[in-house]
């Protein structure tokens, strides 16, 4: 349980200097004097607690800007360089890892397959395989923090996967990783750390409000409200794969009913062409063994017209959990991405078909619907910002 500091002078300067640093590195190119008025703290405030940013290396003088009268301003800027985090992208039968500076820039990625015979082998692994990819990269000392991204249930207290389906993981515990590498360690849901990649350097800067929707081997979703992540009690918030939209109908691993992620994931594609294979619809996926996604989407672009509506169905039933996100949250966008998005134009026309109707409709500010831009990286940038959004954050806890 988070306990609130008491009000102090020494949390007033942490919270001064975490308002001050968190301008210079969001920002970026900003002086001193317009810290001040952006802020409402003292010129000799922001300039002391500068000068201690500067002597730290994690603020830099580069030039100076254009003058309204008088002396031209000294621009300040973030040291990106200043440490580097590790990004890990945990996936049923792979790793993705990546080294980055503090700013989100990619410095070296790199990954590896792995299988698991036993209980808790998951962090044994990882330890040994990011070991040697942090030693070959020559950057051990400046290791500042590790950022995981996991599908699944997460608890970010303990660290530890509570309970994943698709990596077939129960109570995975990951607190080694940090503990071996001596630096803090933070774990959240994959959804959740696309939803902040968006927020720290993709579309999502640009809305306050949005639900970043992820599809493919599952289906989740991230929430920003007020540019803050909205996790729920314990990490939980976002399930949007397992909001029920069809009453009574297939049992989900969850335990429940007509899920909508039996209805959108990949496993939904899989069996919906293994079933209509079976009872001898003319279509292309016949040909394939064992079928895949990246099979029906193969199919679709050669023009396998049940192929293509297998898709727009997919992407029609998404649209209905998406919808009732739309509905409890009234964001400003909803910004798709993962890997479900191999073949974008099937999926879109049903999303889009179905998303044409919602209640807020007539309201002149419409609902913004983007696609990522930000590819495959999208897991590792959002693992490191889960970092940078620890060590930065504001301390008003104990």
């Amino acid at each position: 349980m988070n306990l609130l500091r008491k009000g102090n002078k020494e949390l007033i300067k942490d919270l001064n200097r975490s308002l001050v640093i968190n301008m210079v590195r969001i920002q970026g190119n900003i002086s001193r004097t317009d810290i001040a008025k952006e802020t409402g703290l003292g010129l000799s405030t922001i300039t002391n607690i500068i000068d201690d940013l500067i002597k730290e290396n994690l603020v830099s003088e580069i030039g100076t800007g254009e003058s309204h009268g008088g002396r031209k301003p000294v621009l300040l800027k973030f040291n990106g360089d200043f440490g580097i985090i590790v990004g890990l992208k945990i996936e049923k039968q792979q790793v993705k890892m990546c080294l980055s500076n503090l700013e989100g820039k990619i410095l070296h990625k790199n990954q590896f397959s792995y299988s698991l015979t036993g209980e808790n082998q998951l962090a044994a692994i990882i330890i040994e395989k990011l070991d040697s990819f942090i030693k070959q990269n020559e950057c051990v000392s400046k290791i500042v923090g590790i950022g995981i991204a996991t599908p699944g249930l997460v608890d970010q207290e303990s660290n530890e996967v509570i309970y994943s389906p698709i990596l077939k993981v129960d109570h995975g515990d990951l607190k080694p990783i940090g503990r071996h590498f001596d630096v803090p360690l933070f774990i959240d849901n994959d959804a959740n750390v696309f939803a902040l990649a968006e927020k720290w350097v993709g579309i999502g800067r640009e809305y306050r409000n949005f639900i970043g929707v992820t599809v493919g081997a599952g289906v989740g979703s991230g929430i920003v409200i007020d540019n803050m992540l909205f996790r729920g009690d314990f990490g939980g918030a976002g399930e949007l794969g397992h909001i029920t939209i069809y009453q009574g109908d297939r049992l989900c691993y969850c335990g429940q009913r007509g899920c909508l992620e039996l209805y959108a994931s990949d496993t939904y594609l899989v069996h919906e062409a293994e079933r209509m294979v079976s009872i001898g619809v003319p279509t292309l996926l016949e040909s394939f063994t064992p079928i895949t996604p990246e099979c029906i989407v193969m199919a679709a672009q050669r023009g396998d017209k049940y192929a293509q509506e297998l898709l727009v169905k997919q992407g029609e039933n998404l649209a209905l959990g998406i919808k009732n996100m739309v509905h409890l949250f009234n964001p400003e966008a909803v910004i798709l991405g993962g890997e479900g998005l191999r073949e974008e134009n099937f999926l879109l026309k049903g999303l889009q078909k179905e998303l044409a109707v919602h209640f807020f409709v007539k309201h002149p500010r419409k609902l913004q619907f983007k696609i990522s831009q930000l590819g495959d990286d999208v897991w590792l940038i959002g693992a490191c910002a889960l970092v940078v959004s620890h060590l930065f954050k504001v301390p008003i806890y104990k």
